[in-house]
């Protein structure tokens, strides 16, 4: 039953991009939280997905949504930990500029950090 939940929920997010080209995607990618929002943030699986317009990333529950275009990341690196977690693995994580112009950054753990880097360093440049 909770299986079929949360396969249903990847369904609705992943449904918003049809017809777009996806490069790299990940149903279940482990988000570590959002620098402005502080540590106090609930660390949650969702799918992320990587367009050459954008970085999407919705939390299956509670839902939340992180966008960020691609020409707002600053820099790509991996980390240990982000805003004091660590599951002991690396992790992805970008700085990229807010709709204010403020520098601000997220993190993820994802299977396969090698290709996703890689992939993001290409439609960034």
């Amino acid at each position: 039953m909770v299986k079929e939940l949360f396969q249903k929920r990847i369904n609705e997010i992943l449904d918003k991009f049809k017809g777009k080209d996806i490069i790299i995607s990940l149903n279940s990618a482990n988000f570590f939280g959002q620098q402005s929002r502080k540590s106090t943030q609930v660390r949650g699986n969702g799918v992320l997905i990587l367009t050459a317009e954008e970085l999407y990333f919705e939390m299956w529950r509670p839902k939340k949504i992180l966008q960020i275009p691609i020409s707002s990341i600053v820099k790509i690196e991996i980390t240990k930990s982000f805003l004091h977690k660590s599951v002991f693995r690396k992790l992805l994580k970008l700085v990229f500029t807010d709709l204010e112009g403020e520098e601000d950054a997220a993190a993820w753990w994802v299977t396969s950090l090698d290709k996703w880097i890689e992939e993001l360093e290409k439609v960034k440049n």
